[in-house]
């Protein structure tokens, strides 16, 4: 009982303390987010999708913690939820609970009932634990990531909304904004050949521990990953997702020194045993 006091207290507290976060939330219409589960719902389960429909009601999260609610109809199962990410982790529970259906990164297991399991009778509400379910790393663009088409995302994204995950890092083609701006300032594409990691090191480029390694990088990937970006985007927000984005970190090309010579630019140590060629 007194635990249960204490996590009552802790949660009220956080609300209180980051009132701030109150205006995270999904802007984007229950229709548009509904149709985007729905296309999902058609790519998970194929030519079973006409058995699950999707209603996305932001009514069913009054305080926004996402929250589905599942009833059989007519030989039907609907999934009503607060966002489309709700709604597809609705389908997931159905899927896992009642099917012995399992999606991994690796591969699937859908073979799911003729005829579909039933729900009880007053159907089925499952709320998230908390508001925001955090996914990736910093690195982790850089592990498996780096090399993805849209095709490869697409079933990520799927994966991440059927798990829940509604705050995911979006870094991807953060470099072409980046090149916008240096070289507005006067840099050259050799400045930032120097500058970037090579798109196996981008990570650890972004965090300033070292600088051009695994590169040069082409005009080319800064493009292809800028129009990917967008995609990733549009996904993420249309299933009620809210990307973040990231920030300047800090650290700058070397090529400021030389055009800002009065600048105040610290340099930090090498990184990794690697050589001033390659660190800040």
């Amino acid at each position: 009982m007194k635990l249960l006091l204490l996590v009552l207290i802790s949660s009220a507290m956080a609300a209180k303390e980051f009132h701030t976060l109150d205006v995270l939330y999904s802007r984007v219409p229950a229709d548009a987010q509904q149709r985007t589960v729905t296309a999902l719902i058609q790519r998970v389960v194929g030519s079973r999708a006409s058995q699950f429909k999707a209603i996305v009601n932001p009514a069913l999260a009054p305080n926004r913690i996402d929250t589905f609610h599942l009833v059989n109809e007519n030989g039907t199962v609907t999934i009503g939820g607060s966002t489309g990410v709700a709604v597809a982790m609705g389908l997931y529970y159905y899927l896992t609970n009642y099917c012995n259906c399992q999606i991994t990164w690796a591969g699937q297991q859908l073979d799911i009932p003729k005829e579909l399991p039933k729900l009880p009778k007053a159907g089925v509400t499952v709320s998230a634990n908390d508001r925001f379910r955090y996914y990736q790393n910093v690195c982790t663009v850089s592990y498996s990531f780096v090399w993805y088409k849209w095709e490869d995302w697409e079933k990520q994204l799927d994966w991440m909304a059927l798990h829940g995950l509604n705050l995911p890092l979006a870094f991807t083609g953060q470099e072409a904004i980046y090149q916008r701006v240096y070289m507005k300032m006067g840099m050259t594409m050799k400045d930032m050949q120097t500058h970037f990691g090579g798109p196996a090191f981008q990570a650890w480029s972004r965090m300033g521990n070292m600088r051009g390694w695994g590169g040069p990088i082409t005009q080319t990937w800064l493009n292809d990953q800028l129009i990917l970006q967008h995609k990733i985007l549009d996904r993420m927000r249309a299933l009620g997702m809210i990307p973040v984005l990231p920030g300047f970190a800090g650290h700058v090309p070397e090529a400021l020194s030389r055009l800002h010579p009065k600048a105040n630019v610290s340099r930090l140590r090498d990184w990794g045993r690697f050589n001033e060629t390659y660190c800040w």
